[in-house]
C-alpha cells in the first residue's frame, strides 16, 4: 500500500459515529492506516497524548505527531491533529442539523474546504480524518488529522531558509514561474467561488521549483470564504496579504505586477486593472500599518 503524491485527489471519505451527536469521517486512502494504530474513534483521536504541541492558543491545540503507518514501513508517518473545544451559538447549531458534514465544527468545517478545493482541482495537503462530538447542545470538541506535507515545500521556508534561489538574474525566470503559478491558482480558486482568507507564503506550499510550471497547494483551510457577495474584495484581499508576505528585498515591484498580470491572465493590464491593482496596494499597505500599530509579527513567521 502506498500514498502517491496527488494532491488534487477527490477526497472519498467513510463516516462512522453515533447519530448526530459523535461523527467521525475518515479519508478512505487513509483508513487502514489509522485502524493499525487504534485510531478508529473520535474518542482514540481526541485522547491521544504523545506527540509534540506545536500550537496552543485559546481553545485551539495542534500536534505534530510520528507515527508507524504500513504505507510507509520504513518510516513513521508524520501527522498533525489540530482540536478545537468550542462554544456554538445558536445559529451555528442548528445549521449542524440541517448540514452536518458542511457546518459542524472547525474541525468538520476545515474537511469539508479541504474536499470542495479538491473537487474543484485545486491541490492540497491530504486531509485525514476530521470528528465531532457534542458534549452539551451548545458545545462542541472537534479535530481535523492532515499529513504532513513533505516533499512540498511553503514559499514562506523558501523566502526564510534559501532566498538566494530566487535572488539574481539567474534566477529571474524560476521566480517567474513560481510567481506565475501562484497567481494562476489564485484566480482558479476564485473562479471555484472560494478565498482561503489566510493566502500569504506560510500557507503556500511549492514543489519542482525548476519546472516551468511548478506545483502549487495549500494548507490550513480552516479560514475559507464562499460568500458570493464578496467575491470582489477577494483578489484584493488575498493579492495584498500574498504581497505582505512577500519580502522587498527579494520580491521587487515588477514581481508584484507580474504576479497580479498572471492572477489576470493577461499581459498588458488595463486602465480598470491598474486602478485594481493600486487598491491591492493600498491594502497591503494597510495590513503593515495595523500589524505594526498593534506589534503583531508577520504572519509568515508563525504557524496558522
Amino acid at each position: 500500500m502506498t500514498f502517491p503524491c496527488n494532491y488534487t485527489e477527490t477526497v472519498s471519505f467513510r463516516r462512522h459515529g453515533q447519530g448526530r451527536q459523535e461523527m467521525l469521517l475518515i479519508n478512505k486512502r487513509y483508513q487502514h492506516c489509522l485502524a493499525s494504530i487504534g485510531f478508529t474513534s473520535f474518542a482514540a483521536l481526541w485522547d491521544y497524548a504523545d506527540g509534540e504541541i506545536i500550537k496552543e492558543k485559546g481553545e485551539r491545540t495542534v500536534i505534530r505527531a510520528e507515527l508507524p503507518c504500513p504505507a510507509d514501513p520504513e518510516e513513521n508517518t508524520v501527522f498533525y491533529l489540530k482540536k478545537h473545544c468550542q462554544r456554538l451559538s445558536l445559529w451555528q447549531r442548528l445549521l449542524c442539523l440541517l448540514r452536518p458534514l458542511a457546518s459542524c465544527g472547525e474541525g468538520f468545517k476545515e474537511f469539508h474546504n479541504f474536499c470542495r478545493f479538491r473537487q474543484n482541482g485545486l491541490a492540497t495537503a491530504d486531509p485525514v480524518a476530521a470528528g465531532i462530538k457534542f458534549s452539551s447542545f451548545l458545545r462542541a470538541d472537534s479535530l481535523l488529522i492532515t499529513r504532513d506535507f513533505a516533499p512540498l515545500t511553503a514559499l514562506e521556508d523558501i523566502v526564510l531558509q534559501r532566498p538566494a534561489t530566487l535572488q539574481g538574474m539567474e534566477n529571474q525566470q524560476k521566480k517567474n514561474n513560481i510567481l506565475r503559478s501562484v497567481g494562476r491558482y489564485a484566480r482558479h480558486m476564485h473562479d471555484s467561488g472560494m478565498n482561503q482568507k489566510d493566502f500569504n507564503a506560510t500557507h503556500i506550499l511549492l514543489q519542482d521549483l525548476e519546472a516551468e510550471h511548478p506545483q502549487v497547494a495549500l494548507f490550513d483551510l480552516q479560514r475559507v470564504d464562499h460568500n458570493p457577495l464578496n467575491r470582489f474584495r477577494w483578489p484584493i484581499k488575498a493579492l495584498a496579504e500574498l504581497n505582505y508576505t512577500l519580502p522587498p528585498a527579494i520580491f521587487s515591484e515588477s514581481d508584484r505586477i507580474f504576479l497580479f498580470s498572471a492572477y489576470k491572465g493577461k499581459e498588458s493590464l488595463s486602465a480598470l486593472d491598474r486602478w485594481q491593482y493600486r487598491l491591492i496596494r493600498r491594502k497591503t499597505d494597510k495590513i503593515a500599518r495595523h500589524t505594526k500599530k498593534r506589534g503583531l509579527a508577520p504572519k509568515m513567521t508563525g504557524i496558522e
